[in-house]
């Protein structure tokens, strides 16, 4: 006899996700994880092609545009009729320089992308998820919003609001079976330290700057985070966890240096974990007087 035919069904198969930022890195591989097991996707991102490729790929709908802009918030959620099982809130970009010298257009830009815009985005899809007494929000943050390291202070910010505001937002929703998932992801093989690189190249080539000698080192640093890199696919996999698992953690830390920091934080003084820090980041001892 024939064996019988049993189809593999899919994880999230008749569950609705959005994901933000899907046109590359972490989105994109967790929009090819969530489709593989079934998914009905929305997708957004800022870069039209890129978007309109992965859409393709997926067979999802997309809505193309910046994520702080509220119409394309409205219309992310209209795209996917007004249900929405899963929120992957993953939208984002590093900004460096020292906080001092970072323009505070560009500090505000910062937590509008990878704050207020989470929040809101994530305010627009509750009430459905409260009249469904189900959903998931699971939030792309970094082991970055656990500590801080220098000429990323303005990133570390809007990290750790979003995390506070995770803790506060799990705790509320509760009741109404929605669970609130923090991602923490290390260094990660994307386009981060590119874009990130194009924002700040004009701070960190400055020789008159009073902070120069943090400079110095800085492709020796992104090329060491590079070494301990993950993949986007590991990311999406631990995000699949998230969007499945009955009881899901408060917060997944993601590649090994994540793993690490995560539990240098629980053991470690302040005093020496800074140390540490000073040494991978290779922050100056003594800053030369100004002239």
């Amino acid at each position: 006899m024939p064996p019988r035919y049993n189809p593999r069904m899919g994880r999230l198969d008749g569950r609705t996700a959005i994901v933000t930022g899907a046109s590359g890195g972490i989105g994109l591989a967790t929009a090819r994880l969530f489709h593989a097991e079934g998914a009905r996707l929305v997708l957004n991102a800022r870069r039209a092609d890129r978007l309109q490729a992965a859409a393709q790929e997926t067979g999802a709908e997309s809505v193309c545009g910046d994520i702080t802009d509220p119409a394309v918030r409205t219309n992310l959620v209209q795209a996917a009729g007004g249900r929405v099982d899963i929120l992957v809130n993953n939208a984002g970009y590093g900004q460096p320089g020292p906080c001092e010298a970072v323009p505070i257009e560009a500090a505000r830009r910062q937590m509008e992308v990878n704050f207020f815009a989470a929040a809101e985005m994530t305010r627009a899809v509750l009430p459905a998820m409260r009249g469904a007494r189900s959903g998931r929000i699971l939030n792309v943050s970094s082991i970055a919003g656990r500590f801080g390291y220098p000429l990323f202070g303005w990133y570390c910010a809007s990290k750790h609001a979003l995390e506070g505001w995770s803790d506060a937002l799990r705790l509320e929703l509760a009741p109404f079976g929605i669970k609130v998932v923090l991602i923490e992801p290390g260094p990660v093989r994307t386009d981060f330290f590119e874009v990130a690189r194009a924002r700040g190249d004009a701070l960190l080539s400055d020789k008159e700057s009073p902070y120069r000698d943090f400079y110095v080192a800085v492709d020796d640093i992104e090329a060491d985070m590079m070494k301990q890199a993950g993949e986007p696919e590991g990311v999406a996999r631990v995000l699949l966890k998230a969007a499945c698992k009955r009881r899901p953690r408060a917060r997944y830390a993601v590649t090994g240096m994540a793993k690490m920091m995560s539990v240098l934080l629980r053991v470690l003084p302040r005093s020496w974990l800074d140390a540490a820090v000073n040494r991978q980041f290779q922050v100056p001892k003594r800053a030369p007087p100004e002239e």
